[in-house]
């Protein structure tokens, strides 16, 4: 039965197959059919021109949504575009749509939410960083650790450390090793983790002039570059490996942090990589 729901371009397809079927099945006339059924005879012949470019197009979207599972349509289009076609954001809905390939998310428990205090916002690289750290584990159950760092205006990812301990003067070491290639920041965001309020780390910040500013606790939304940044991390990595051993994990952690920094569109970066706006705002 054709879908009085759908639009007539979907349509059209579907009521070719149903007067096909009674052609053959009843011996009657193309005409005939058509007046029985109420279509119009333009359905069966009319050829619409985007119909085979629809079928590339949906071919090369199941394969992008198969390589990036977690990415919705408008990464998607994004992706396409870089790809040189041009194709309008509302067709790969459309395509999107129908082909099934909408991601799945959990609806969130809604909750009163009081006001919240604004830190001062940045505008070059280098202003602010925020660092935190994520839990995961591998397939024998063995705990393992993530540290990440994000430069809060270029959203590059600066570190992503996997370890099963790691200490204050371990996240200094790292710290450093950024500062050999790129500026260091005024501030540097965290929670109130063992490892951030380390005497390591202070005397780290201390000796360079880096401020240290700590969330207050119970108050993960004051760190909410991180906090978004340790999202996509989860979603679209963590949750889709099932890691067998710390070497492994270590290798896919990185393919992504690398993925994420020079091809992973940004809605907040004009829908650029972290990695091309930062080039951008450096050359400006």
């Amino acid at each position: 039965m054709v879908n009085p729901d759908a639009t007539p371009q979907s349509q059209t397809p579907l009521k070719r197959q149903v007067v096909g079927f009674v052609r053959q099945r009843f011996g009657v006339t193309e005409r005939r059919a058509c007046r029985q059924l109420g279509f119009w005879r333009s359905t069966q012949r009319h050829n619409s021109p985007g119909e085979e470019k629809d079928e590339a197009l949906k071919t090369r979207l199941r394969i992008l949504a198969l390589e990036r599972p977690r990415f919705g349509y408008r990464r998607l289009h994004v992706l396409l575009r870089r790809e040189g076609q041009e194709v309008n954001h509302k067709r790969v809905y459309r395509i999107y749509r129908a082909e099934g390939l909408a991601v799945r998310r959990k609806a969130r428990k809604k909750l009163a939410a009081g006001e919240r205090g604004q830190k001062p916002a940045v505008s070059a690289a280098n202003q602010r960083w925020s660092m935190d750290f994520m839990s995961d584990q591998l397939a024998s159950g063995q705990r393992f650790r993530v540290l990440n760092v994000v430069d809060d205006f270029t959203r590059e990812c600066l570190v992503m450390h996997v370890g099963t301990s790691i200490t204050g003067a371990d996240v200094a070491r790292l710290l450093t090793a950024v500062l050999a290639e790129r500026a260091q920041p005024a501030m540097i965001v965290t929670d109130n983790g063992p490892e951030f309020i380390s005497r390591a780390l202070d005397q780290w910040a201390h000796e360079r002039g880096i401020i240290q500013h700590f969330n207050r606790p119970g108050k993960p939304v004051e760190n909410a570059y991180i906090e978004r940044f340790n999202g996509r991390v989860r979603d679209e990595c963590l949750n889709l490996h099932w890691f067998q051993t710390l070497p492994q994990a270590r290798l896919i952690v990185a393919a992504w942090h690398q993925d994420y920094n020079e091809v992973r569109p940004h809605s907040s970066l004009e829908d650029r990589s972290p990695n091309e706006y930062a080039r951008l705002k450096q050359a400006g």
